[in-house]
């Protein structure tokens, strides 16, 4: 009997851990799909809505801070990034730290280095209609800008939205409401807030963007999305420009490992090769001859499944740029 009962336990032993590891391995291959799936949407939706818009002014130090650490600089704006639809982040340095988390953590860079991205998408109409001003409508050196008695209660304090004219678009956080229940109700893009965005004065963001007050403005919601791994193994999306908050974000893979991704270009060499898929985006020319986006995501079993480690699994997905394609063929051409 105890033979026979012995050789039962290990029957069942064994199937028990073929079917744990079968179960883990089924729950990492899911979540590696979830994050894929995310991905993969915001990407086919880069630049949706943004097809006539080219100049977008961020102060590098927001650029820095929270989506990559080796922007794509112009020397004739200092401290100015024109962003792109995509900005990469490629092999993220260990201990980045992430602000605005709590607790804090900080970008994964163990066992494997891994990258960030970050996606511009117009907010769709539906969710959040646009409010156009008035010339002189916002004051560039006070920060105040008049809207309607009917749209103050569309805006919170803390808020990020994008200012456009025909001179570009900016982000700006709004600070203040003040005149709430008046004729005459104003958002205030003050200084001092919370992500470095707004600049007051000659010069500042809302003088460039208003041309010194003289051009009719644009307020609307436009979505900065940035992907990145964080220490305690979570695939995060953090979105910029939402209702009620700066940001948010929200868990969409757990146990994730690396997070990678290579940029294929509509780009030649000197030899009329074609450019090979590039791990960074150097250049604002790179930026927008941008046409697929690899994304390989590795994730890995909770608990050790082989020789005392976990297993690992990884998925990757090609996905086109679409409205990139889109935005390059309503250029002129020249002579056009």
């Amino acid at each position: 009997m105890l033979i026979v009962t012995g050789a039962i336990f290990a029957l069942m032993r064994d199937s028990m851990t073929t079917s744990h590891a079968t179960l883990e391995m089924s729950d990492g291959q899911e979540s590696a799909r979830t994050g894929q799936e995310y991905i993969t949407r915001d990407l086919l939706n880069t630049g949706d809505g943004l097809n006539s818009l080219n100049n977008i002014r961020v102060p590098q130090d927001f650029v820095t801070n929270y989506l990559t650490l080796n922007p794509v600089t112009d020397p004739s704006t200092p401290g100015i990034i024109n962003l792109g639809l995509v900005t990469s982040d490629n092999d993220v340095p260990a201990n980045t730290v992430v602000l605005g988390t709590t607790p804090a953590v900080s970008v994964r860079a163990t066992p494997l280095l891994t990258d960030r991205i970050s996606i511009l998408q117009m907010e769709r109409p539906e969710i959040f209609t646009p409010i156009t001003l008035a010339a002189g409508a916002i004051n560039p050196t006070t920060g105040l800008a008049q809207v309607s008695p009917a749209d103050i209660d569309r805006f919170s304090v803390g808020e990020i939205y994008f200012i456009t004219s025909a001179a570009g678009g900016i982000f700006a956080t709004i600070t203040d409401r003040q005149g709430v229940g008046t004729p005459t109700p104003f958002l205030v893009f003050g200084p001092g807030d919370a992500f470095g965005l707004n600049s007051l004065g000659a010069g500042g963001q809302l003088d460039v963007i208003t041309a010194g007050a003289t051009l009719p403005t644009s307020i609307c919601r436009m979505k900065i999305i940035h992907y990145y791994i964080n220490s305690n193994g979570l695939l995060m999306r953090r979105v910029f420009g939402v209702r009620d908050a700066g940001f948010n974000e929200s868990a969409i893979a757990e146990h994730a490992v690396s997070l990678q991704f290579r940029y294929f270009l509509n780009l030649r060499d000197t030899n009329g090769n074609v450019v090979q898929p590039a791990a960074q985006l150097t250049t604002s020319q790179e930026q927008v001859e941008t046409r697929q986006v690899e994304v390989t995501l590795t994730v890995e079993t909770p608990h050790a499944l082989q020789n005392g480690q976990p297993q690992t699994i990884s998925m990757t997905t090609s996905t086109s740029v679409r409205n990139m394609q889109f935005r390059q063929s309503l250029q002129p051409t020249a002579g056009g």
